[in-house]
């Protein structure tokens, strides 16, 4: 007969592997979790909790937590002289060894608080720098677009006349016809894409050395 207890959180294991791969959503993982209730032979509900894989049980109205009926049998076995402990004991009842629950355990653990509907915690992304060429790449194509039409709009029309006149007397020659039009808007659209692709580039340099300072954004993903 298969143990409804172990199977509900081998089932625990796949959903929280889930949930961190964004596969499932916080409420898709909330709905399974409510759905691995287990109710037994004394009509009480007992439920999992999604952080710390404990069981809690309902009774008088609120939840406690306990150890589901399949659990009271169970043995922790000693690693050290292989004596069968009881679940809970903190040593081995023979040999005195620590930790016979085999629970991982060092300076770095904080209990983390847990319930039976609680969701884990979502997936953290933290940007600590931007990429300088991907960013002069983005801001030199918007400025050669931009570019382009300004410089197609100062060939045709009288738009910047006094930029013009700096330039060589063709442009001003050829200003409000074709070839005018057409050379506006070539050495438009190479001085928009210097100059927004030095402007990108500034910009992510100037982001990374605050990114730095606060050591990133962290971003949370539900």
């Amino acid at each position: 007969m298969t143990d409804p207890y172990r199977e509900a959180e081998a089932t625990l294991g796949r959903l929280r592997e889930e949930f961190q791969a964004g596969r499932i959503s916080q409420q898709e993982f909330s709905d399974s979790l409510r759905r691995l209730r287990i109710k037994d032979d004394d009509g009480r509900f007992w439920a999992i909790g999604s952080q710390s894989g404990r069981w809690y049980v309902h009774e008088g109205g609120r939840w406690a937590e306990a150890r589901p009926p399949s659990q009271l049998e169970r043995k922790a076995v000693c690693v050290a002289c292989g004596f069968e402990n009881d679940l809970e004991a903190d040593s081995c009842a023979r040999c005195g060894g620590r930790r016979a629950r085999g629970a991982p355990e060092g300076p770095g653990a904080v209990p983390v608080p847990d319930g039976p509907d609680a969701a884990p915690a979502a997936a953290e992304t933290v940007i600590r720098a931007l990429d300088l060429k991907s960013f002069a790449a983005f801001f030199g194509v918007l400025g050669l677009f931009a570019g382009f039409v300004l410089g197609l709009l100062a060939g045709v029309t009288g738009l910047f006349a006094g930029f013009l006149e700096r330039l060589p007397a063709f442009f001003a020659e050829h200003r409000g016809d074709l070839v005018g039009g057409v050379s506006g808007s070539v050495v438009g659209a190479l001085l928009g894409l210097l100059a927004g692709g030095a402007a990108g580039a500034l910009l992510a340099a100037v982001s990374n050395g605050v990114l730095s300072l606060v050591g990133g954004i962290r971003f949370r993903r539900s």
